[in-house]
């Protein structure tokens, strides 16, 4: 079975696709988070219905917490895709077959880049789901905003 190595020019487009959706997934994860955060402390205590509301909240936020960690834990791999190339131009001086030196840098950086998409994938996913949870579905936001708006005129 013949293993084909990708291009430089798709690892190059790969790489430029994952840095764009981990810098997507880094705005955001915690904008995520900090809303459904913000919707939790905001929640009136007492009755069961907001008991109901709570966990849900609690879950969504669950769920974007990760989304945070994946993207921070997928940038080391980004950043070092960005060098891999770099070190492909410049073999060392006890490289002897400067195409296998080529070879095994755009091996590491598939390497690299796949780790990386694991990571942003989990990420997405997670972001994902914490949007199950609409902030307008929570009654006691729905009555904040309607105040907010009418305190600002609108």
């Amino acid at each position: 079975m013949d293993i084909r190595m990708p291009s430089e020019t798709g690892l190059r487009e790969q790489y430029a696709n994952l840095q764009q959706r981990s810098l997507l997934l880094d705005a955001l994860g915690p904008s995520r988070a900090g809303h459904l955060s913000a919707a939790m402390q905001s929640s009136p205590a007492g009755d069961e219905a907001s008991a109901v509301h709570l966990r849900v909240l609690k879950e969504a936020t669950g769920e974007a917490m990760p989304a945070v960690k994946d993207d921070h834990g997928a940038r080391p791999f980004v950043e070092t895709a960005h060098s891999l190339p770099e070190s492909r131009a410049r073999p060392p001086a006890f490289a002897d077959d400067t195409e296998q030196w080529h070879s095994e840098i755009l091996a590491r950086l598939q390497e690299v880049l796949d780790r990386a998409a694991e990571m942003i994938a989990e990420g997405e996913a997670h972001l994902e789901r914490s949007r199950r949870v609409q902030l307008q579905d929570i009654p006691w936001m729905n009555s904040q905003r309607h105040c907010l708006n009418w305190l600002s005129g609108t």
